[in-house]
C-alpha cells in the first residue's frame, strides 16, 4: 500500500473506533483526520463528504472551532473540484447525498445508518439521483443533437461523440452511504480477499446509473482496466445483500462481467 494508503486505513479504523463510543467530539476529530487523509489519497470528492460529516459532528460537539474549519476547507476543496472536467458527473450526487444527511442527520452514521433510517429518505435518495442521472443524459444528448446539427450546416465533421452510456453517481464512502450498511461488510471481504484495507477496497467500488436507469455497482479489479458489476435491482432484498459480500468480483468466472440477480436460483450469475 501507498503512504496514502496507510493513512486512510488508520483514519477509517478511528473513525469506526469513535463512533462506536458515542463520543461525538471524538467522532468529529477522527473524520477530519480521514478527510485530511483522503484529500492526500486524491479521493477528493470522497473527502469534501467527510469534510461535511466532521463539521456536523464538531458541531453537534460544540466544537466551534473545528465546525468552522472542517466546513471552510470542505467548502474550498469543493470549489476545487467543481472546477475539473473529470468530477463533472459525479458532483451532483454528492450534493444529493449530503442534503440527504442534513435532512435526517439524527440516524446519520458513517456506515449510512447504524440505527433505521427511514424508508421515506432512502426513497428520496433514490429519487434524486434517478432525476439527475436522467437530467445529465438529456444534457449530453442535447449537445450530440447540436453537434449533429452544426455538422448538417457546415458539411464539416466536428468529431465524434457517442451518447453517453453512464453516469458516475457515487464512489466509496459516498457509495457506502447511498446503498447503506451492507457496503461496509462488501468492502471489508473484498478487502480481505485482495490483501487491502477496507478504506482501500472502499475506494474501488463505484455507483453508477446505467443508460440513464440501471443501477450498476462497479468494483475495479486491481492491476487492470478490468470491472466487475453487478446490476442492482430497486427492490435489493437481503438474500442478494448477503450473496454479494460472499462474492469474489476478481475470480475467473465472473472478473469483467455484468451480473445480474437471479431470484430462482438466488445466486448473480
Amino acid at each position: 500500500m501507498t503512504d496514502a494508503d496507510y493513512a486512510i486505513d488508520a483514519a477509517t479504523r478511528a473513525v469506526l473506533i469513535a463512533d462506536a463510543s458515542d463520543d461525538q467530539a471524538a467522532q468529529a476529530h477522527a473524520l477530519y483526520t480521514l478527510a485530511l487523509a483522503l484529500k492526500g489519497g486524491d479521493r477528493l470528492d470522497e473527502s469534501v463528504f467527510i469534510y461535511h460529516l466532521a463539521a456536523r459532528a464538531a458541531q453537534a460537539a460544540s466544537a466551534h472551532e473545528l465546525a468552522v474549519q472542517a466546513g471552510d476547507a470542505g467548502s474550498e476543496l469543493r470549489r476545487f473540484i467543481s472546477q475539473g472536467r473529470r468530477y463533472e458527473d459525479k458532483l451532483y450526487a454528492l450534493d444529493i447525498v449530503l442534503r440527504a444527511h442534513d435532512q435526517d442527520s439524527t440516524n446519520f452514521a458513517l456506515t449510512g445508518s447504524r440505527t433505521d433510517r427511514s424508508r421515506e429518505v432512502d426513497a428520496r435518495i433514490r429519487l434524486e439521483v434517478r432525476q439527475h442521472s436522467e437530467a445529465v443524459t438529456q444534457k449530453r444528448n442535447r449537445v450530440l443533437e447540436r453537434r449533429k446539427e452544426e455538422e448538417a450546416r457546415s458539411g464539416i465533421r466536428i468529431g465524434r461523440m457517442e451518447s453517453p452510456t453512464y453516469a458516475e453517481l457515487a464512489v466509496g464512502f459516498i457509495a457506502l452511504k447511498v446503498l447503506g450498511p451492507f457496503v461496509e461488510a462488501f468492502a471489508t471481504k473484498l478487502g480481505e480477499q485482495l490483501g487491502e484495507s477496507v478504506g482501500r477496497a472502499l475506494g474501488r467500488i463505484t455507483l453508477f446509473r446505467w443508460a440513464g436507469w440501471l443501477r450498476h455497482l462497479g468494483v475495479e479489479v486491481p492491476n487492470s482496466r478490468v470491472w466487475t458489476r453487478l446490476e442492482l435491482p430497486e427492490d435489493l432484498t437481503e438474500e442478494a445483500r448477503l450473496a454479494m459480500i460472499d462474492l469474489d468480483p476478481t475470480a475467473d468466472e465472473v472478473r469483467g462481467r455484468l451480473l445480474h440477480w437471479d431470484e430462482t436460483t438466488k445466486t448473480w450469475r
